[in-house]
């Protein structure tokens, strides 16, 4: 089930929150404070697992077996001295199903967010074996790995943001609390049906017809993935926090403005930062981290890349990907290490060399992206050469058109504009325009919706929201990140 469906919207969702606010106060009439919200969360449990197998059911065991497993692993850590081989046990089985869904062959059976519901169940072994967690009970942990709002796409939320919240569940609905969640699901809402998959049609038709592209083509195509990829994921996480806010609960940022970043290390502190997260602590640390040198601290960082690169997909085209973060990631660094030596990390950037910075990296960024979205990095290269040497020309009539919503075309016909020779073409480049501007100038959707307050004005931009969101439901696609 999708977010952006009429089921989730129209059904699971209000049914979701009827039941949970139902069972809050049936649990407290039978068993007062006592309860805790429990009868609550047990509701929120079984609406995760519907959630979960709606489309396709044969999914659900899979889950429910991982869970079961890993549960059991930790309540016989709790147990015994020797949590070591249990750690190494619970790692092995949980990246060996992994492997074995994503990359040996099991053709289209791979369960919707396997790596994000097994990194979570990682993050949990962990923490039991660092003595973090103890007597975790069955109820909140399997809330904790199968919430509905996450167990697709993340975030990877860690044990110690979650459990405590999922242990003394709020009781209390906070209004204004409910209005600024919502906002924020709508304004997700809105980024990946309206601006995401307005971009995926162009990025669609330039790569099924690469032989076809001149400079021109490639690089809106370029941009448009960029762009695509960031408005698909972030829209999915608004609208994750919001549904998760709305049944009282927090999740973790996941991205603050990103193309916003002078270069590779502030990129990923910005860009799907609980997998940033997650890999820091889990493998960078134990790795050592930054304390055996530099030349290991450089390894390091290159070996969480390629891991990183590894993790999303089995392809090489994802290894080159995540090599050219790495490689980028440890030249910052090393450039960082070398100006603190010398006594000149507190030099601070005036704002033309800052705007220089940006824009480099939102260049090699967008590059980088090539590889992530090319079916082979033989097309990827092929992207390439189409953007340095297919020469420039008139953009292709096909591609330009992908970006012409009807909603605009209408405006442009009342102003009289299609009667230009450029007619075609106007909305493609205003909309690319407006959205550079919002990713490079605009604030975080996160930001704007903690703002937000209930008034004539915020009902109408969310009315706005939701209903163009809805009228464009037929026209849209599953999120990106499902595939990872």
């Amino acid at each position: 089930m999708l977010f952006n469906s009429y089921g989730f919207l129209f059904l699971f969702l209000p049914l979701a929150l009827a039941g949970y606010g139902i069972c809050k106060w049936l649990g407290r009439k039978l068993w007062g404070e006592a309860d805790k919200g429990r009868l609550g969360i047990l509701f929120l449990l079984g609406a995760s697992f519907v959630f979960y197998g709606w489309n396709r059911p044969a999914y659900l065991p899979i889950l429910v077996c991982s869970m079961a497993v890993n549960y059991g692993l930790s309540w016989q850590m709790e147990r015994t001295p020797h949590k070591k081989p249990m750690l190494a046990a619970g790692v092995l089985f949980n990246v060996g199903a992994l492997a074995c869904f994503k990359y040996l062959g099991t053709g289209d059976f791979v369960p919707l967010g396997v790596s994000f519901f097994t990194f979570t169940q990682i993050a949990f072994l962990m923490e039991y074996y660092r003595g973090s967690l103890k007597g975790v009970r069955a109820l909140p942990y399997g809330l904790y790995v199968s919430f509905f709002p996450k167990i697709m796409q993340g975030p990877i939320a860690l044990p110690e943001e979650m459990l405590p919240q999922f242990e003394d569940a709020p009781q209390k609905a906070d209004w204004e609390r409910i209005f600024r969640c919502l906002y924020l699901f709508l304004m997700g809402l809105f980024k990946k049906v309206l601006i995401a998959d307005t971009l995926g049609k162009g990025v669609d038709f330039g790569y099924a017809n690469l032989a076809a592209l001149n400079a021109g083509d490639g690089l809106i195509v370029m941009l448009s993935y960029t762009l695509q990829l960031y408005f698909d994921f972030s829209g999915y996480c608004d609208m994750a926090m919001g549904i998760a806010g709305l049944f009282g609960f927090d999740l973790p940022l996941n991205f603050d403005s990103p193309y916003k970043a002078s270069n590779m290390m502030e990129f990923w502190k910005r860009w799907h930062i609980t997998l940033t997260r997650f890999f820091t602590k889990y493998l960078y640390i134990p790795l050592g981290g930054n304390r055996k040198g530099k030349a290991r601290t450089y390894l390091n960082c290159l070996i969480i890349f390629l891991v990183s690169g590894i993790w999303h997909g089995a392809g090489l085209q994802f290894v080159v990907w995540g090599m050219m973060h790495g490689i980028l990631f440890v030249a910052t660094r090393a450039w960082k290490d070398f100006r603190r030596e010398k006594g000149k990390e507190k030099d601070r950037e005036n704002k033309i060399a800052h705007g220089i910075c940006v824009l480099f990296t939102f260049l090699y960024v967008n590059g980088a992206w090539i590889f992530f979205r090319a079916p082979s990095v033989g097309e990827g290269l092929e992207l390439f050469r189409r953007i340095f040497s297919g020469g420039f020309g008139k953009i292709n009539w096909e591609l330009a058109g992908c970006y012409n919503l009807d909603e605009f075309w209408y405006v442009i016909k009342v102003l009289g504009l299609d009667r230009l020779p450029c007619a075609h073409y106007i909305l493609m480049f205003l909309f690319l325009a407006l959205l550079l501007l919002a990713v490079f100038f605009g604030q975080n959707a996160v930001n704007i919706a903690k703002k937000a307050k209930p008034g004539v004005l915020n009902i109408l931009i969310m009315t706005i929201l939701l209903v163009w969101s809805v009228l464009s439901f037929s026209g849209v696609s599953s999120f990106l990140y499902v595939n990872f």
